[in-house]
């Protein structure tokens, strides 16, 4: 016993465990003298139950107070047995602590002991490994810092390596680049100096168009050369410049139209004069710009009266038929002055119920000199209808020459076809023979190469 409490109580937990075991012991005598006690106070009951069924209730008082006797007797015995067992588990335990007692202390000063050696030699491993530790991080610094030295070094010249290098290549790139800046920087400014003489030159043709639309004269030659141009353009073989368009009269207008007579090698004159009224437009231009409806009105107004009048003069000077046309043309040379006259309500078909004048642009101008130009031609036509006429007779005729010919020529050529398929027939005959050549053998002979013409028939 004493064994297996050394070998429970060697640790701190098997010494609790002994304890607990003594504790558990104990705990089951209590409970099985209690459960003995109980059973054998159950059968004396019983006992009891069955002799007082039988007896009188006077014997039945007397057997329960006998009972009730023995019962207290047997729970102070009780007591007294479970007292004294208690009293010799308490002296049992007690004694087992003061051994318990004795076991740890003496177990509490060999721990110390062993604990005190295992520190000691822990602390000599420690210290030893602690030296090795510092020696062997020493010599690891002092490699670390050979090694980091060494490139340093290394880094060094190849950073002064690539310092010298990076200047060269920047010199030399830097003053290439600047040559060519240079190079470019000259080119754009001879280009902007040849763009400022042809400014120049702009400049000055500018100034000379502003002093042409300016002087009335300079203004009217301008219109004269437009319209001039746009003719010669158009129908260059049917107008006349500074033409007396009225008999005894010393008016001449700037160009006028051939137009054809009621009689063959009769014509009568389409007269054509060109206004530049540039000034009264301008003026309404200038009004519109700075929202003056009221001054653009006014001055629109005084525009479209320069109109009429210029028209009126056009009408007396020129328009006198037979001579000429019931109409004449008004040339304006600007777009603008033209599309103003047709911004100003009913002003167009004033012109030419009143005056016999119509109002023209450069491009309808352009426009109506080409109707004319296909007139004239249409006229020709008609005029050399017979020689047309004669002219188709003498195609019909070659026509004809030309089918006679082709059907010639259809039959040759179906001549050709009918030797060409025969040629084809013999060339198909020949290759057929040349196959069967390479399919003999080479002992047998071939009598006949090409079949004869009857065969061929």
């Amino acid at each position: 016993m004493q064994a297996i409490i050394q070998s429970m109580s060697q640790s701190p937990l098997g010494f609790w465990g002994c304890v607990f075991a003594i504790l558990s012991v104990f705990l089951l005598v209590l409970l099985w003298i209690s459960l003995s006690g109980k059973k054998q106070d159950k059968e004396i009951l019983e006992v009891i139950a069955k002799r007082l069924e039988e007896n009188s209730e006077e014997d039945q008082l007397r057997i329960l107070q006998s009972v009730n006797d023995s019962i207290q007797k047997s729970n102070a015995q009780l007591r007294m047995e479970v007292n004294d067992s208690l009293s010799r588990l308490t002296q049992t335990q007690n004694q087992n602590m003061v051994g318990f007692t004795d076991l740890i202390q003496k177990m509490n000063q060999g721990n110390a002991s062993v604990q005190l050696q295992a520190r000691e030699a822990l602390k000599t491993q420690v210290s030893q490994l602690s030296s090795g530790i510092n020696q062997e991080l020493s010599a690891i610094r002092d490699t670390l810092n050979r090694q980091l030295q060494t490139l340093q070094s290394n880094n060094d010249s190849k950073l002064e390596m690539m310092r010298q290098t990076v200047e060269t290549k920047l010199q030399t790139t830097l003053e290439a680049r600047l040559s060519e800046s240079f190079k470019q920087v000259a080119a754009h400014l001879k280009d902007v100096e040849t763009g400022l003489g042809e400014m120049r030159s702009i400049a000055g043709q500018v100034g000379e168009l502003k002093r042409v639309l300016t002087n009335v004269k300079t203004r009217g030659t301008f219109g004269e050369v437009q319209l001039g141009a746009i003719l010669a353009n158009v129908i260059p073989n049917h107008y006349e410049e500074n033409v007396a368009t009225r008999p005894k009269s010393n008016d001449r207008v700037e160009f006028a139209i051939k137009m054809p007579g009621a009689n063959d090698g009769e014509f009568v004159w389409l007269p054509i004069d060109s206004k530049f009224p540039i000034e009264d437009y301008q003026k309404i231009e200038d009004a519109r710009e700075i929202g003056d409806a009221e001054a653009a009105e006014k001055h629109a107004k005084a525009f479209e009266a320069r109109i009429k009048s210029e028209a009126k003069k056009i009408h007396e000077k020129y328009v006198e038929v037979p001579f000429t046309t019931e109409f004449a043309l008004m040339f304006l040379p600007s777009e603008s002055l033209y599309a103003e006259c047709l911004r100003r309500p009913g002003m167009i078909e004033d012109l030419q119920n009143n005056y016999r004048v119509t109002v023209a642009g450069p491009t309808v101008l352009s426009a109506l000199l080409n109707s004319l130009q296909m007139g004239f031609r249409t006229l020709a036509i008609q005029k050399r209808s017979a020689e047309v006429w004669t002219v188709l007779g003498q195609v019909k005729t070659e026509f004809m020459k030309f089918a006679d010919a082709l059907d010639t020529m259809e039959k040759r050529v179906d001549g050709v076809k009918s030797a060409i398929a025969g040629v084809r027939t013999r060339t198909n005959v020949m290759g057929r023979k040349l196959r069967d050549v390479e399919e003999l053998p080479g002992d047998k002979k071939i009598d006949t190469v090409l079949p004869s013409n009857e065969s061929e028939d």
